[in-house]
């Protein structure tokens, strides 16, 4: 295949995969009864079915020792990510599909602050300013939330699935050589076993249209990563990042447009200047790669 339509495939697998995750507003507002444990359950099985079926094609009867072979930041990605789950989870549930998007945008800057700290990566001015650029959107944003402890604490939710996956992204970084997919796969049962013990094993009291909801939202996020997987392979990842943001940004559109949840004027101020300082210094970046 031709470097273009290398590329061109590889963005559009992307970009497909942005798509489907970004419907997790839209149908987590579709649950009537299930708590934010239950939810998490049915999407953890939801999303292991999706990946062992990805991993089976892509990994064959490695699938499971691909995962091992990973070593202990294998290990490590899982025990971080299956938390991350149960955070965005509690986010969503506790804050507005908005708040949360625009949080978890900032996702990149994160990364290049953990990458400065542990890694010792240079941090260009531009990225420090889009840092404080975000925080003052952050700050705007949240100012509507502080008489609901509710959406406080859902924001920091948020903020801890950016927590804990800038520290995944570091470990790869740090790895060069991790398979995410595997340990992605393996963040699943961490899930359920959260789940699980949380809930003390009370799952199944839940109306079969919440399973249903809990366990697509569980297929859109392993069709998303396994999009993401193979997408990158073709596509260099400061545009990733770039294209990844739109997640994000149509997430709160489909809460809006499906499910009639209309956010504030002062979260769509502090959402949109997020989503300007981390999209501008994307394009920087990718630019600075050529």
């Amino acid at each position: 295949m031709p470097p273009r339509s290398r590329y061109t495939f590889g963005a559009a697998i992307v970009v497909s995969g942005a798509l489907a995750l970004s419907f997790t507003g839209l149908i987590i507002r579709q649950v009537e009864v299930a708590d934010a444990w239950q939810i998490l359950f049915f999407r953890s099985l939801g999303m292991i079915v999706t990946l062992t079926l990805f991993l089976s094609v892509t990994h064959g009867r490695k699938m499971v020792s691909s995962f091992f072979n990973s070593g202990w930041r294998g290990g490590s990605l899982a025990l971080l990510i299956g938390p991350s789950f149960a955070l965005y989870i509690l986010a969503l549930t506790m804050a507005s599909v908005a708040e949360v998007s625009f949080v978890v945008t900032t996702l990149p800057l994160f990364t290049a602050l953990l990458a400065w700290i542990f890694l010792r990566e240079r941090v260009r001015l531009g990225t420090w300013a889009a840092i404080i650029i975000v925080l003052l959107g952050v700050s705007i944003m949240v100012s509507d939330s502080f008489n609901e402890a509710g959406n406080v604490l859902g924001i920091l939710a948020a903020f801890g699935v950016t927590l804990t996956f800038g520290i995944t992204i570091v470990l790869i970084r740090s790895g060069r050589g991790v398979d995410m997919t595997p340990a992605t796969w393996a963040a699943g049962f961490v899930g359920l076993a959260i789940a699980v013990a949380v809930t003390g094993g009370n799952i199944g009291d839940v109306p079969v249209m919440d399973i249903v909801w809990g366990s697509l939202m569980g297929v859109t996020l392993g069709f998303g990563f396994g999009c993401y997987t193979i997408g990158t392979r073709h596509v260099p990842a400061a545009q990733v990042a770039i294209l990844v943001l739109l997640e994000q940004a149509l997430n709160p559109v489909w809460a809006w447009a499906g499910a009639g949840e209309t956010p504030t004027l002062t979260i769509l101020v502090g959402g949109l200047i997020i989503v300007a300082a981390v999209s501008y210094r994307a394009v920087v970046g990718v630019i600075q790669e050529k």
